[in-house]
């Protein structure tokens, strides 16, 4: 898996607040190097370990403030 550039995260960052879910499909397709059209495409392509409560797939706003934080501190999964 391949790491998210300085851009990518900037531009994650930046329109975080206007799109989150836009943003992180974005962020996530980047990453894996896949396409995310659809939220639940997105979350199918993650780790369980970011699934497993359903917060993510219920757009919880902490599940994905901690997603965001992730690939900010880390630039990836």
């Amino acid at each position: 898996m391949r790491t998210l550039t300085k851009k990518e995260i900037e531009t994650l960052l930046e329109t975080y607040d206007h799109d989150p879910a836009g943003s992180l499909r974005t962020a996530i397709g980047s990453l894996l190097e896949v396409e995310c059209p659809t939220w639940e495409s997105m979350t199918s392509l993650l780790p369980a370990s970011y699934t497993a409560t359903g917060s993510l797939a219920r757009r919880e706003t902490t599940a994905m403030d901690d997603l965001v934080k992730q690939l900010v501190e880390h630039r990836g999964l």
